[in-house]
């Protein structure tokens, strides 16, 4: 029940700020989003025992996606800047033993979380609505499809609850979903919004199960309990980490 109520109060506001809020404040959005996962990617890193660079850095993680809306110069240039930002303060902060990881752990984070999610600021806002279209519908088919038809374990050593039959259902309503909403919303062949949805759907999948690894590998279930039914945003955003790239690139390829 608390899943539904999440994604029942969460969904429109996403929406209504994709559809109607400008440029700026779109990509403002996105870059909290992004240095909320951020702060959960780095405290993964703390749960193994290591160190960890302080919040701080979640600030220049936040600009790395909002430069997004300024460009591919503005991004390589606000990226080199963390980097060498963080690499500056290591020299006076921290413990030396722990550096090296600490430092490759955030730099990692900074990829993984700020410059992803950047590519939805690169898209135009009727494919981000597909984007979502095909994460949201592809996530719920394969949940409640792998809990009705569930039997065969997908990757048992990363996630055992998530099965073939499910990744199944959800990349079949992940398709279904693309080609309804691409051909309605932005009136391009059934073919190519198929083709379009599988791999972007595929690409989903990956990273909802990469970002399992990270879970298992720091001993814990959610990312965090910020999203009631949901986990952490981590949990939430897994697929689009992988996604948002892979359909910007299939549309400016």
């Amino acid at each position: 029940m608390r899943r539904l109520l999440t994604a029942a109060v969460g969904i429109p506001l996403i929406l209504i700020a994709t559809l109607y809020s400008p440029d700026w404040l779109f990509a403002f959005i996105v870059a909290v989003f992004a240095a909320l996962a951020l702060e959960e990617f780095l405290e993964l890193g703390a749960k193994r025992g290591g160190d960890r660079t302080g919040r701080w850095f979640l600030v220049p993680g936040a600009i790395v996606t909002i430069a997004f809306f300024g460009g591919p110069e503005w991004v390589l240039t606000v990226i080199t800047f963390a980097a060498l930002l963080l690499m500056g303060v290591s020299v006076f902060a921290g413990r030396l033993d722990t550096a090296l990881g600490r430092v490759g752990f955030a730099l990692a984070g900074l990829v993984y979380c700020s410059v992803t999610l950047g590519f939805l600021v690169l898209l135009a806002r009727e494919l981000v609505i597909l984007l979502f279209a095909i994460i949201w519908a592809g996530d719920s088919a394969a949940y409640y499809g792998g809990r009705a038809f569930g039997r065969h374990a997908l990757a048992p050593r990363v996630s055992p609850k998530k099965t073939v039959e499910g990744a199944v259902a959800g990349l079949v309503a992940s398709v279904v979903a693309g080609i309804a909403i691409g051909v309605w919303w932005l009136g391009e062949s059934a073919v190519t919004l198929g083709v379009v949805a599988a791999i972007v759907a595929a690409a989903g999948q990956i990273g909802d199960l990469a970002e399992s690894v990270l879970k298992r590998s720091a001993g814990v279930k959610d990312s965090s309990s910020i999203l009631p039914g949901h986990g952490g945003i981590l949990d939430r955003l897994d697929s689009l980490f992988f996604a948002a790239p892979v359909l910007y690139w299939l549309f400016n390829s």
